[in-house]
């Protein structure tokens, strides 16, 4: 990533906590203390990236201001992506999260929206309703100060690369890979695997790049009942692929997604707040009574 793409980062921070409306990407007075509970939940849009088909990858987050409430919002009228082709990817589950620093209270890159060229004129506007607020967000192509790289961050960071199995596709980015579909019964464990791999780069006039140890997060990302996973973190520090699997168990029946992220956030030249390194997966799977 370059210097450029950095600040471009922060920007996005900055303009989200700022941006009046029509679409606005957090609370009009974001400075008020935080609360337990009864507080929104905003989407936000973290940027895009451009493809080489000529296709562009929208990158959307949210921010649960409660510190406590963990809120769920089924897709629907209260959470809805439009056009409708979109629909669907975003996440029903809003967990309150803190990665430090202002803005880190915000989910950030927990799904993505690839874009034809012949509509990268139009918004991707994805809105939530929650404790009686109402926030919706553009993805928009036409705002150059929100294009993000994917090039190298200043020591050679890059994404992880994330597969289902050996010799199997493999994916980076937020966007990610999205597993078959799988079914297993309430309060039965189900192993779910994945295998990871380090991707950064070492620059010439870098001495200080180095293989970085894959981070793991395992996370509900839609779904009506509870989910517990006997490992929800974990690490790989491997000098080529290593091998993940979590045992998850839902609490009820119905349609459930499982996110897991893998990241390099180790590495001094990546994190959040850098829009730097991070990559998706997707495990739908239907529970049954």
């Amino acid at each position: 990533m370059t210097a450029g793409a950095r600040i471009a980062g922060l920007t996005i921070a900055a303009v989200g906590l700022t941006t009046p409306p029509l679409h606005p990407q957090a609370p009009a007075d974001p400075l008020t203390p935080l609360r337990p509970s009864g507080d929104l939940v905003a989407p936000y849009f973290d940027g895009w990236y451009v493809n080489v088909d000529g296709s562009f990858t929208l990158s959307f987050g949210f921010m649960n201001r409660n510190t406590e409430e963990v809120v769920d919002i089924p897709l629907g009228a209260d959470n809805h992506i439009r056009p409708a082709r979109f629909d669907g990817a975003q996440p029903t589950h809003f967990p309150p999260v803190s990665y430090g620093g202002f803005s880190g209270r915000r989910e950030r890159g927990a799904f993505a929206v690839t874009v034809p060229a012949d509509l990268a004129d139009q918004d991707v506007v994805w809105t939530l309703t929650h404790a009686g607020h109402t926030y919706s967000v553009p993805g928009r192509v036409r705002s150059p100060a929100y294009e993000l790289s994917r090039e190298p961050a200043g020591l050679g960071s890059l994404p992880p690369a994330i597969r289902l199995r050996r010799e199997g596709v493999v994916a980076t980015g937020r966007e990610g890979i999205r597993a078959p579909g799988q079914s297993v019964r309430a309060h039965q464990g189900l192993i779910l695997t994945i295998e990871v791999r380090d991707r950064g780069e070492q620059v010439p006039e870098s001495r200080f790049r180095s293989r970085s140890p894959v981070g793991i997060h395992w996370v509900k990302h839609q779904g009506p009942g509870s989910v517990e996973f006997d490992r929800e973190r974990q690490t790989v520090d491997e000098d080529d692929w290593g091998e993940v699997r979590t045992m998850v168990t839902f609490r009820e029946p119905g349609e459930y997604v499982v996110r897991v992220r893998a990241d390099n956030f180790r590495s001094p030249d990546s994190g959040f707040d850098y829009q730097c390194c991070w990559s998706n997966a997707y495990f739908p799977v239907t529970v049954d009574p």
